[in-house]
């Protein structure tokens, strides 16, 4: 019989031989091959992607972009921390696109769109839907008619609490066979909960308007360190100091970073 370190060795030898005739064989299919010690590429993914418009994240995610179909999750550490400035070249995308859907749907975002704001971020307002569900329960139900309808562009969904891991799945198969981005903006202490997503990211407001991103689930190896993003700063943006105000009124404010680390305020007040 042999040692275990023997068949330790022996086991490992198999498995590289195995991993070597894979790679010999799968051009010759004509299919993809993926090892997950690897970031996944284009080619390697059955997920179609777009350029996020920030290339040095493009290159750490896989595929080289935001995935076009099932589900994504950016955590941030209060509503409205700079994900539409992130997002926004992704979006534009979208509308400039003559084939397919074009309509934006946003789901109980944080607060009133600023038209000024999201027209500095070439968002156009006759392709945005926004929708106020009373509980979490409607929110979860209008996401996932949005997502089969095929109908939409892409979904971002503003989520305030604990979801379960079985209407996620639901939501994610639901992307999936709509064919729809669905982007669920979430809290940071949600990085602790399981989740169906393939692809997950930390959000955090830093210092000079600039966002540290930071992939913590992807197809490939762990991230070396976070990126920090330079957001732009539409010049309508204006911060608010009273929080109530804040809470009902702004869409891309980060509360909970000082004013010098703040991301690009997208704040409307009613008149």
């Amino acid at each position: 019989m042999l040692p275990s370190a023997a068949l330790s060795s022996s086991a490992i030898t198999r498995r590289q031989a195995s991993v070597r005739a894979l790679a010999d064989l799968a051009p010759r299919l004509g299919l993809p091959l993926w090892q997950a010690g690897e970031l996944a590429q284009a080619g390697t993914s059955t997920t179609p992607t777009a350029p996020t418009g920030w290339s040095a994240l493009d290159a750490e995610l896989p595929g080289g972009g935001w995935p076009l179909s099932g589900l994504t999750e950016l955590l941030l550490p209060a509503s409205a921390s700079g994900e539409l400035a992130l997002l926004a070249p992704w979006l534009q995308a979208f509308e400039r696109r003559e084939l397919g859907p074009r309509e934006l749907v946003w789901i109980a975002p944080p607060g009133l769109p600023c038209v000024a704001a999201l027209q500095e971020l070439r968002l156009s307002l006759p392709h945005l839907v926004c929708i106020d569900p009373a509980s979490m329960a409607d929110a979860a139900w209008a996401a996932e008619q949005a997502l089969r309808s095929s109908s939409c562009a892409a979904v971002l969904w503003w989520n305030h609490g604990p979801v379960a891991s079985l209407s996620l799945r639901r939501l994610h198969l639901a992307a999936q066979a709509g064919a729809t981005p669905l982007m669920a903006l979430r809290p940071a202490n949600a990085r602790v909960l399981s989740s169906p997503a393939p692809l997950r990211l930390s959000c955090t407001p830093d210092t000079d308007r600039r966002l540290a991103v930071e992939i913590f689930k992807r197809r490939g190896p762990p991230m070396a360190a976070p990126l920090a993003l330079a957001l732009p700063w539409p010049s309508s943006a204006r911060p608010l100091s009273n929080k109530k105000l804040l809470s009902r009124h702004a869409v891309d404010r980060p509360a909970s970073a000082a004013p010098a680390a703040a991301s690009p305020a997208l704040v409307a007040t009613r008149v």
